[in-house]
């Protein structure tokens, strides 16, 4: 409770010094293929939760914050915290394409640490589909499946 509660804190005190916030819709994941020899099989691909992100607009990309809590693929909640950046390319005046990263503490999906996310948004300029992706990855004597996340950003500011 208290990690939400700083989580929480750290987003609010930054909002002054960011120009866009964002709510964040988690919703979905898809894990690789099973081998339940090498990891855990009965895994849930359906991830509800919301989180919050405080954008900084650059020239060529954006700096953000964010976090959130969401039901992982074990069926617990989670929560992180994270920063990172991403840039943009208007395809048209209605979409937009484009690719980022974030690095922050994860707890949950069998984590509890540092982690990261490169993922890719496809969308509008305020509703963007942002899809993540992990490899598989051997994680304290266990080796966890590829994962590919969906949600949605949508600015509110």
């Amino acid at each position: 409770m208290k990690t939400k509660l700083l989580t929480a804190m750290l987003l609010l005190g930054c909002s002054s010094a960011m120009a866009d916030t964002s709510l964040l819709v988690f919703g979905a994941s898809h894990h690789g293929s099973c081998d339940s020899t090498r990891y855990r099989c009965d895994l849930n691909n359906n991830n509800p939760g919301l989180g919050l992100e405080l954008a900084e607009p650059m020239v060529d990309y954006s700096l953000f914050v964010r976090g959130g809590s969401y039901r992982d693929s074990v069926r617990e909640t989670a929560y992180f915290v994270a920063g990172g950046g991403r840039t943009e390319w208007e395809i048209s005046n209605d979409v937009v394409v484009g690719a980022g990263v974030m690095v922050g503490y994860l707890n949950g999906s069998g984590m509890h640490g540092l982690a990261g996310l490169p993922f890719i948004t496809v969308g509008g300029k305020l509703l963007q589909l942002e899809i993540g992706y992990v490899p598989e990855i051997h994680w304290k004597d266990r080796m966890m499946p590829a994962t590919t996340t969906f949600n949605l950003r949508w600015q509110i500011d």
